[in-house]
């Protein structure tokens, strides 16, 4: 019997093989799975959060409120009891500065396993001027920028002790102003508050990320 040439039966082989992979992926196929988020907050029969502390001192409340929707829809039915001011809260537990002796005695004071506290800061917008020149002209162009940061611990008050913590931070362009080479001006500062609530969003959302839960994709077997 004649055999076939050995680059043919490599060939063949090869192709045998492939067959094969194609056969067994098949038998496969993928599916999401949900995995729970680093942070439980179900672990706490309720939490005190503590408004946050904030420049300029109006940015406290709002920072608070997109705070816990966004906790709320990470975790739907965690309790969360507001507590007011950093120092209406210190006030009423009897301390002047946040520590864990404090911690523990507003846990004391209004009954929560678990204190959220918090700072956030919004820069004035501020200019970034970029000259063009060329022969027979000069103009320069002007961008307003608002420098932003977010942070927030979680304190257990059992014991005083952080169990979590995280920042986040960024730069927004919210406007500009251009010159040109006969004096003029054109366009101006844009910072509305839709915009200031963007930023805060964007804050909140990228400090919060360990409270939500995370998608992975995996292969099953059939």
């Amino acid at each position: 019997m004649k055999m076939a040439p050995f680059s043919l039966r490599k060939r063949l082989r090869l192709s045998a093989l492939a067959v094969a992979v194609l056969a067994l992926a098949g038998c496969a196929r993928t599916v999401t799975v949900t995995l729970p988020p680093r942070v439980d907050l179900a672990n706490y029969p309720a939490i005190g959060l503590v408004e946050f502390a904030s420049r300029p001192p109006r940015l406290g409340a709002d920072a608070t409120r997109k705070f816990i929707d966004n906790l709320h829809g990470a975790q739907p039915g965690i309790r969360i009891l507001e507590l007011g001011s950093q120092a209406t809260v210190l006030k009423e537990a009897g301390y002047e500065e946040l520590d864990f002796k404090a911690i523990k005695a507003i846990g004391d004071q209004f009954g929560v396993a678990a204190v959220i506290t918090g700072t956030v800061e919004l820069s004035e917008p501020q200019s970034d001027v970029k000259f063009a020149t060329d022969l027979k002209a000069l103009s320069a162009n002007v961008k307003a920028k608002v420098d932003g940061r977010i942070s927030a611990k979680l304190w257990e008050t059992a014991s005083g002790a952080t169990t979590w913590s995280n920042s986040s931070w960024g730069s927004w362009t919210v406007g500009g102003l251009s010159l040109g080479s006969n004096g003029s001006v054109s366009g101006g500062y844009n910072y509305p508050r839709e915009k200031q609530d963007q930023i805060l969003m964007a804050l909140v959302r990228a400090l919060n990320g360990e409270f939500w839960p995370s998608y992975e994709k995996r292969r099953v077997e059939e």
